[in-house]
């Protein structure tokens, strides 16, 4: 019996990963380095910390890679500042939980301030029965600790729980929890083990709600 869903922010709820790709883009413009969106953000996307050194490094000269990233961070936040994106089925099927009677609880790398911040912004933040954030867990994705922390607070075993993820680190700590997971791909396509590690992959969140609907309602 389903009785909650698991849901990650950033590329899954908004559309936050292509306003950072664009972040890139602009910053790299500024430093003289084209496309760097297309050539840096897919190898920095849901990846361990040592992954994304070592694309940065491969892409940014030493010299100007602090000021360049400095810079990318400060026109994402900005963009984000203005608009929040939303994903396309996102009240859809935070409504049909709602009217079926199933718990919803937010595991997110992000750091409380800024999740809390976005989540209020589209709407959605006091809809969910928990959230928990990056800043208040010791180990990242794709350990399952975020994921193992969220059933123990919400009292629910791995088996009556369903997470919906976007990247494939996300996909990974659901698995490594044992809890089935759908993933909803962003900007990353979905690889042979990211179809092991799910029970579906879907194309929105319209798709996510309508499997759930057919196979756990």
């Amino acid at each position: 019996m389903l009785e909650l869903v698991v849901f990650d922010v950033d590329g899954l709820m908004i559309d936050s990963e292509s306003v950072w790709k664009e972040a890139f883009d602009k910053a790299g413009d500024k430093y003289g380095i084209s496309n760097l969106g297309d050539a840096l953000f897919s190898k920095l996307v849901g990846k361990r910390l040592e992954d994304e050194k070592e694309a940065i490094d491969e892409h940014i000269p030493s010299e100007i890679q602090e000021e360049l990233l400095d810079e990318w961070r400060e026109i994402g936040l900005r963009s984000l500042e203005r608009e929040v994106p939303v994903k396309p089925g996102l009240y859809e099927i935070l409504d049909f939980l709602e009217e079926n009677h199933i718990k919803m609880a937010v595991a997110t790398t992000t750091r409380r301030e800024l999740t809390e911040q976005r989540l209020k912004k589209i709407g959605v933040f006091d809809r969910f029965d928990y959230v928990l954030c990056g800043d208040e867990v010791t180990k990242r994705k794709p350990n399952p600790e975020i994921y193992e922390t969220v059933l123990k607070k919400m009292g629910v075993t791995n088996k009556n729980a369903l997470v919906l993820e976007d990247s494939v680190v996300g996909v990974e700590a659901a698995y490594r929890a044992g809890i089935d997971c759908i993933q909803v791909p962003d900007l990353i396509a979905p690889t042979e083990v990211q179809e092991k590690q799910t029970i579906c992959i879907v194309r929105d969140l319209t798709e996510a709600r309508d499997y759930i609907k057919e196979n756990r309602v």
